[in-house]
């Protein structure tokens, strides 16, 4: 297995948009929106890619042998120490699964991936999401004085390389209480046909249903410029799957990630 240079990512563009699990996170990297890094066995004619986003999600499109395999675990596993992020690999393929399942530190969990449906939900409306704003709250779009505010695990700063690169190349809203920001979402990969969106809630403001406010705005705003919103959880994270809902998203498949 070889890491790619960056001059030839674009030759992985439709190994990228081929993956099973997700596109916009391996086109984000092959088209050069974000940061991330591309394996392959052969640079001009491949069996396979692994794309290693920035965020530290990475995904295989095509089945590589053992050997690159074992390559690919020794990533996951940090065995040099010098991995500069996560390793979490989603995988749709079973033959690949059993690999990593056989593996005694690896921990496999299950994942959904979603679609906007063509009856979406009309909350994302400028008008509506003005109705729906608690007193109180003020809903602001993300921007360099607001980044250092945003906490949490799912936020900008863990999925972009800078915060340059993320007011240059991504979006955000976030609902403001007070100075506090109470609840954020954004794109958390960009590639030149979606965006995926990320959210997060301050814990103490969940329940409240700031999350489907922002959210609704992120899903209006993508679908203002053209692309597709998309979004995907861990199955266990029963409070992103019903926000996900509630702005017009239903469950598409069901795929399994594996770290260590």
């Amino acid at each position: 297995m070889q890491k790619v240079n960056r001059e030839n990512y674009d030759k992985f563009i439709k190994l990228a948009n081929a993956n099973t699990c997700n596109t916009v996170y391996p086109m984000s990297i092959a088209e050069g929106f974000q940061e991330g890094d591309i394996y392959t066995d052969y640079i001009d004619v491949p069996t396979y890619a692994l794309f290693w986003h920035v965020s530290g999600f990475a995904y295989l499109t095509g089945r590589p042998d053992t050997e690159d395999l074992d390559a690919i675990y020794r990533l996951m596993k940090n065995e040099d120490g010098k991995n500069p992020r996560r390793f979490v690999l989603e995988l749709k393929d079973e033959d690949v699964a059993d690999y990593f399942r056989n593996k005694g530190e690896v921990e496999e969990h299950p994942r959904y991936r979603f679609r906007l449906a063509a009856t979406k939900n009309k909350i994302s409306e400028s008008k509506l999401i003005e109705k729906q704003i608690p007193s109180g709250y003020e809903l602001r779009e993300v921007n360099a004085d607001l980044l250092p505010k945003i906490s949490g695990r799912i936020v900008p700063s863990n999925f972009w390389s800078s915060a340059e690169e993320f007011l240059q190349k991504g979006k955000g809203y976030c609902l403001m209480c007070g100075d506090e920001v109470a609840a954020v979402a954004f794109s958390a990969a960009v590639s030149s046909e979606q965006v995926d969106i990320g959210i997060e809630t301050k814990e103490s403001y969940r329940r409240k249903g700031l999350a489907t406010i922002v959210a609704g705005e992120m899903v209006s705003y993508v679908r203002s410029i053209g692309k597709e919103p998309v979004w995907d959880c861990d199955a266990a994270n029963i409070g992103s799957k019903a926000t996900a809902e509630k702005v017009g998203f239903e469950v598409m498949s069901e795929h399994a990630y594996y770290k260590v």
